[in-house]
C-alpha cells in the first residue's frame, strides 16, 4: 500500500488533531536535545508526547517521516527569526552576499549547539519514501522564501542556481562533519568560501536596465 495512505494529511486535520501532531513533533525536538539520533524511536516519542504509539503512526508513517517533520519545524523557527530580524534592514542587492553568509553561518552555529539536528538533516535527506519527501519539500519552500528575501532583487535566473549550489554545499559540509571527515570549523570555512564565490559570480545589475 502506498505510504501516503498510511498517515493523516495535516491539511485536513481538526484543531485538536493538529495540536496532538504538534505535541509529537515537540517531543522529538526535546529528545534530540539530549538523546542520540539512533536512540530516538517512535515508542520513545509516543511516551514523551503522551500519545499512544498507534496514534503516533496515524500522524507519521515512519521514524524518517517524523524526523523530517521535526527538522522542518526546527528550520521554520529559524527562518521566522531571520525574517523578523531583517524586516527593517536594507534588503538591497548590494548586501545580499553578507546576508546569505550570515544566514548560513547562523544555521551552522545552531547545528553546533545541537549536533543531533545536523545528523537528522543528513539522515532524512537520503530517505526515498513519499511521506519524508513531502516534509522535506515543505522545508525547501520555507528555505526558498527566506533566501529570496536575503538575495534582494537578484534575478531568479541567477538566484535559483545560486540557492541550489549553496544548499548542496551546506548538506555536503554537514555530511562531512557528522561523519567525522572534517571539523566544524573547516566546514564553516568551506561553506562560506563557496557562498561568497557563488554570490560574487552573479552578474552585476545593469544600471541602464529599465
Amino acid at each position: 500500500m502506498p505510504d501516503e495512505l498510511l498517515y493523516a494529511d495535516a491539511t485536513s486535520m481538526t484543531a485538536g488533531q493538529l495540536a496532538r501532531r504538534q505535541r509529537i513533533v515537540e517531543a522529538v525536538l526535546d529528545l534530540l536535545e539530549t538523546t542520540d539520533l539512533e536512540k530516538v524511536g517512535m515508542r520513545e516519542v509516543a511516551e514523551r508526547s503522551h500519545v499512544a504509539l498507534g496514534t503516533t503512526y496515524r500522524y507519521f508513517a515512519s521514524k524518517e517521516h517524523l524526523l523530517a517533520a521535526a527538522w522542518a519545524e526546527w528550520h521554520r523557527r529559524l527562518t521566522r527569526q531571520v525574517l523578523a530580524e531583517t524586516e527593517s534592514e536594507d534588503r538591497s542587492r548590494a548586501g545580499a552576499e553578507d546576508r546569505v553568509v550570515a544566514y548560513i553561518q547562523r544555521q551552522l552555529r545552531s547545528f553546533q549547539r545541537t549536533p543531533n539536528f545536523a545528523k537528522v538533516v543528513v539522515f532524512v535527506s537520503t530517505c526515498p519514501d513519499t511521506a519524508t519527501s513531502e516534509a522535506i519539500d515543505e522545508l525547501d519552500v520555507e528555505n526558498e522564501k527566506v533566501m529570496r528575501v536575503l538575495m534582494g532583487d537578484i534575478p531568479e535566473e541567477y538566484a535559483r542556481p545560486a540557492r541550489v549550489a549553496i544548499g548542496s554545499t551546506l548538506l555536503g559540509a554537514l555530511t562531512s562533519w557528522t561523519t567525522g571527515r572534517t571539523t566544524l570549523i573547516q566546514a564553516r570555512r568551506g561553506v562560506e568560501e563557496v557562498v561568497r564565490f557563488v554570490m560574487r559570480a552573479i552578474p552585476a545589475a545593469d544600471p541602464d536596465a529599465s
